[in-house]
């Protein structure tokens, strides 16, 4: 049931119980008391004839004029007193006080009797007798005005309920409409408030309470309209500022990718220096020289090389010969391996380059890959650095599916762990140390795990070591780990760290949906990682 209809149930309920009663007063008093009344009237007037008889007799067995109206003052004090008239035997009349009315008094009848006229009196008389002797009469009357204006003004009250029942009833019905209507055009500007339509400025025409809530709804829409204007504003900047993160993310991976490329070909060229180096002093020393010094000891010989062959040092030239092809034969099979070891290098940097280009133009894209390639692809890059601080790369990959992901945020994420795991391993201080790479699955997702056994990380840093800036490295700028978790969460995915503790290693766990998430609007949570 409507608010409007219950308020209108309720006063009509409450108006028609009052009317109820009243006429239910009305109808008890004018036929009920009003009668009741009228008949005591009756009763006192017929009470005071008789008493007033009685007082008479000796004044009028007197004929004292004194006595009777001794008799009849307390009669007079009567407020509903009008007239009262004494006779004698003969009819004459000894006394009378007030105004006589119209019409015999004692209704023709000469015993004691009550009655009503019309003409708003009741007149009542009484034979005065002493010891059977017949003195004479008295008749009194009483005014019925005083008791019939208490009915006048019964009527007139009657009226007056009548007018203002009408009135309080249509009051109700007025009040009703007035309380209900601005009531409900608050609800509609709460709903369109809660759409979010703040521009609309409430007026429900409201008295008193009703006038104070539409002026705070109003304030508080107004507050509202400036709170979101102040969001609009603010998600603008923090979109400006998010596509400035992911640029300066994306752009922070590059270099990573980068440095992690400059990194390795650095180690790639001087390997293949300390190569030509090796091949430079095995030129420097051949002995190719000496075999062309021993061919000028025949070309100047007379006689030539039969005549060389002849003298002393000519018989040890064959002997010589044989040694310096078995030198010589060795010599350039050196050289000829560490060209192969050259070219390898080589190789490798055009593989590392090619690699990293590869990235560069998939970037923002996703594709369906196995997490087997992308992982060795990372791995590849850091390989040679690896190996040369003795560190161990163990692989322990599980059957996972592919999945669609962009690649080159894959590999920013995994590069970053990499080289954090091989500066947490380098930090520990001793030579040598393991680096573990698992894939495991987990559902519809996929769990990329990294774990060294560096010098770990403190249990109070492990609830900030994702925020911007956060760093425990001299030279850190806090800002790859942060990214990384950005990233992981664009991918749909999940970034964590759990550690021992100080000197027993770290992991990071790096998940990835199978299937990429659909594309949503701007995540405000992203700036406060």
């Amino acid at each position: 049931m409507k608010l409007r209809t219950r308020l209108l149930v309720f006063t009509s309920t409450q108006l028609a119980i009052l009317g109820l009663l009243f006429a239910a007063s009305y109808v008890h008093f004018r036929h009920v008391v009003f009668p009741i009344v009228m008949e005591h009237l009756h009763r006192k007037a017929e009470t005071a004839a008789v008493s007033l008889a009685s007082q008479l007799d000796v004044a009028l067995g007197a004929g004292e004029p004194k006595l009777i109206e001794s008799a009849v003052a307390e009669l007079v004090a009567d407020p509903d007193f009008s007239y009262v008239e004494v006779r004698d035997p003969t009819g004459q009349i000894l006394y009378n006080r007030g105004v006589r009315p119209a019409g015999p008094l004692n209704g023709g009848q000469p015993r004691e009797a009550t009655e009503s006229n019309d003409d708003h009196t009741v007149r009542s008389w009484s034979g005065v007798s002493l010891e059977g002797l017949d003195l004479g009469q008295v008749s009194i009357v009483f005014d019925t005005r005083r008791v019939e204006n208490v009915r006048t003004w019964e009527e007139r009250m009657a009226l007056l309920v009548i007018v203002v029942w009408c009135a309080a009833t249509a009051y109700g019905f007025r009040f009703s409409r007035a309380f209900v209507s601005p009531i409900r055009h608050m609800m509609v500007f709460s709903r369109k408030v809660a759409g979010g339509v703040f521009g609309e400025t409430l007026s429900c025409g409201g008295a008193g309470e009703l006038k104070e809530l539409e002026d705070y709804l109003n304030a508080m829409t107004r507050e509202l309209e400036a709170q979101q204007t102040e969001r609009g504003q603010a998600a603008a900047r923090a979109e400006v500022l998010q596509r400035e993160l992911l640029t300066v993310s994306r752009m922070a991976g590059m270099a990573e990718v980068a440095t992690g490329v400059l990194h390795n070909v650095g180690n790639v060229l001087t390997s293949l220096n300390v190569s030509v180096g090796v091949m430079s002093e095995k030129i420097r020393s051949s002995k190719v020289s000496a075999l062309s010094r021993s061919v000028d000891l025949f070309a100047h010989q007379p006689g030539g090389l039969p005549a060389f062959l002849a003298t002393d040092k000519g018989k040890l030239f064959p002997q010589y010969l044989a040694s310096m092809a078995e030198h010589l034969s060795d010599e350039n099979a050196s050289i000829v391996s560490e060209l192969e070891s050259v070219a390898r290098h080589v190789e490798h940097i055009k593989n590392i380059v090619a690699m990293q280009q590869n990235y560069a133009r998939v970037a923002a894209h996703r594709e369906r890959l196995q997490m087997k390639e992308l992982v060795d692809d990372a791995l590849t890059m850091v390989e040679i650095s690896f190996t040369r601080h003795g560190i161990e790369l163990v692989r322990e990959y599980g059957d996972v599916p592919s999945a669609l992901v962009d690649r080159h945020k894959v590999l920013q994420i995994l590069l970053n762990l990499v080289s954090n795991a091989r500066h947490a391993i380098k930090d520990q201080g001793e030579h040598g140390g393991r680096l573990t790479v698992r894939i495991l699955p987990e559902g519809e997702r996929i769990q990329i795990q990294v774990e060294d056994t560096g010098i770990g990380i403190p249990a109070a840093n492990l609830d900030q070591i994702f925020e911007h800036g956060f760093t425990t490295k001299k030279d850190g700028h806090g800002f790859g780990l942060h990214a990384a978790a950005n990233s992981a969460r664009e991918l749909g995915g999940a970034l964590r760290v759990s550690s021992g503790g100080p000197g027993h290693g770290a992991m990071f766990t790096l998940e990835l949906p199978v299937e990429a998430p659909e594309r949503g609007g701007f995540d405000a949570r992203l700036l406060q990682n």
